[in-house]
């Protein structure tokens, strides 16, 4: 076995056995507590992902995003930050801000319950995919999936 080669994720859809090359994936995890920012990035390393980029703050968020342009955002729906600037409203810049951000970042939000006002309101500004907390290994893995193979299908080898 090459220990030097990318992992791949494997999804069965429809009966076909589909693999997503993470190879190069640049992915920013904003997350205001330093203890849950920590166990998400090991565990999308250990799921196969390259070292991702870590924010606090929607302005720490914002920056790298410009500078880093990720292919992907996973985010805390209740930041706190010194402007006020919560998840939600990074999710708006994100999709309003097309100067400074590539076009279709995809973002996947993490709430504390399913049923609070923010899950409605994400979904109407075009999250890609919620999760709720704690969110167990497996269940990342497959939304993250989904979410990546929906975006970057060119990415995707069928013949798997």
């Amino acid at each position: 076995m090459n220990l030097t080669a990318p992992k791949k994720l494997t999804r069965v859809m429809d009966g076909l056995f589909a693999r997503f090359d993470y190879a190069g994936l640049l992915v920013l995890v904003v997350e205001p507590d330093d203890d849950s920012r920590a166990v998400l990035v090991r565990t999308l390393v250990a799921l196969g992902l390259p070292q991702p980029s870590e924010a606090a703050t929607a302005a720490e968020a914002l920056a790298q995003s410009a500078e880093l342009e990720p292919h992907l955002v996973i985010c805390d729906m209740q930041l706190e930050g010194p402007d006020g600037t919560d998840g939600l409203e990074l999710l708006f810049r994100i999709r309003a801000d097309s100067t400074t951000l590539p076009t279709g970042i995809p973002v996947v939000m993490l709430a504390g319950e399913a049923g609070s006002p923010g899950v409605l309101e994400a979904k109407r500004l075009a999250v890609d995919g919620l999760l709720v907390k704690p969110v167990p290994a497996k269940r990342l893995e497959a939304r993250l999936n989904a979410v990546l193979m929906r975006r970057f299908p060119e990415r995707v080898d069928w013949r798997a």
